[in-house]
């Protein structure tokens, strides 16, 4: 019996038809992998390009969510507006030892940072043409505005989070800061963006709501509201559940210790300069006709003869008084805190 092979050549037409099929099943395979061996550093780059090209669908997501902080910051601007338009019935304190100002009753008109889109002309000018340039100097413009913020409470270097921390600013706007930031860095540094005219015009206007929230959060009035909030919150931390007072009463907030004793708040924001004793006279006068003790809570810096007479005043009710500039100063009021539990 013959075998494949010999029957095979038995018939040389048909064993060539074989072979030259085979050589065409073989010759692409090798072919390619010939060229891919050869140019294997070229095919690497080049899907390297390939990959780090961001697709139509994450160029639209880019713009949409450019355009949802545009928004976002838009409305943290129209609140605090709000906020600052009904001053006149809840009057945050604010006092300034180098001008002795005293507080107005009198509502006062809110005025809002008017950008208007010939303030940031060139920006979008420049987005026709050099896209990721004005991602750029959008973002540098929101720099320059969280740096001018810190520089009114003489804070260098500073950041959003950093302002958001000592109570200087919402938790809202620092996080919108922060979330353009990170839409910057994609488009500079991670390279995942095929930025388009109308994502850099996006990211523009929402650089300039941003800042014109950044503005308005500037106002003392809306800083002494936010502060008041942020030592709501640090007081609870600190072990103190309180309650903010009604504009009638004699402190602004009340709580009651997990030992049963009642500790009044006075919250004082000052727009620059020390906390002095002569600003502590109207609080002093009180202390003889009440019941229970005090707290001051300021972001000033306590001066020499506040320092001494937290360390020498020893009558009943007590008293004393403590600078809270964020975070890292909670530990003072829980110490504070439980001095004033007795």
């Amino acid at each position: 019996m013959l075998t494949y092979s010999a029957r095979m050549w038995k018939h040389p037409a048909m064993s060539w038809q074989m072979a030259l099929e085979y050589l065409r099943t073989l010759v692409w395979p090798t072919v390619v992998l010939t060229l891919g061996f050869t140019f294997r550093k070229q095919l690497a780059s080049l899907f390297g390009r390939v990959e780090s090209v961001e697709t139509p669908l994450g160029t639209v997501a880019f713009e949409k969510q450019a355009d949802a902080v545009a928004q976002e910051a838009a409305e943290i601007e129209s609140a605090m507006a709000g906020e600052l338009a009904a001053t006149e019935t809840i009057n945050p304190e604010i006092e300034d030892v180098e001008t002795q100002e005293i507080p107005s009753r009198e509502p006062q008109q809110i005025t809002r940072p008017q950008h208007s889109n010939s303030d940031f002309s060139d920006l979008f000018e420049l987005a026709e043409t050099e896209t990721t340039a004005a991602v750029m100097a959008a973002w540098r413009e929101v720099e320059r505005a969280v740096k001018a913020a810190g520089r009114k409470h003489g804070l260098a270097p500073i950041t959003s989070q950093t302002l958001s921390g000592m109570g200087l600013l919402s938790d809202e706007l620092a996080r919108s800061v922060e979330d353009l930031r990170h839409l910057r860095n994609r488009v500079v540094h991670e390279g995942d963006i095929l930025l388009t005219k109308s994502g850099a015009r996006s990211y523009i206007t929402a650089a300039q709501r941003i800042i014109e929230a950044l503005e308005l959060s500037q106002d003392p009035r809306f800083q002494a509201l936010q502060y008041e909030r942020s030592i709501v919150h640090a007081l609870g931390r600190a072990g103190l559940p309180v309650e903010v007072g009604n504009r009638d009463d004699e402190f602004d907030a009340y709580g009651q210790t997990p030992a049963g004793a009642t500790i009044a708040v006075e919250i004082r924001f000052r727009r620059r300069g020390e906390l002095h004793i002569r600003d502590l006279e109207k609080v002093i006068s009180k202390l003889p006709s009440l019941a229970v003790n005090v707290l001051v809570v300021t972001n000033a810096p306590l001066s020499q003869e506040v320092h001494e007479l937290n360390s020498t005043y020893n009558v009943r009710p007590r008293f004393e008084v403590v600078q809270w500039q964020g975070d890292n100063d909670t530990p003072l009021l829980a110490r504070a805190i439980g001095r004033l539990s007795d």
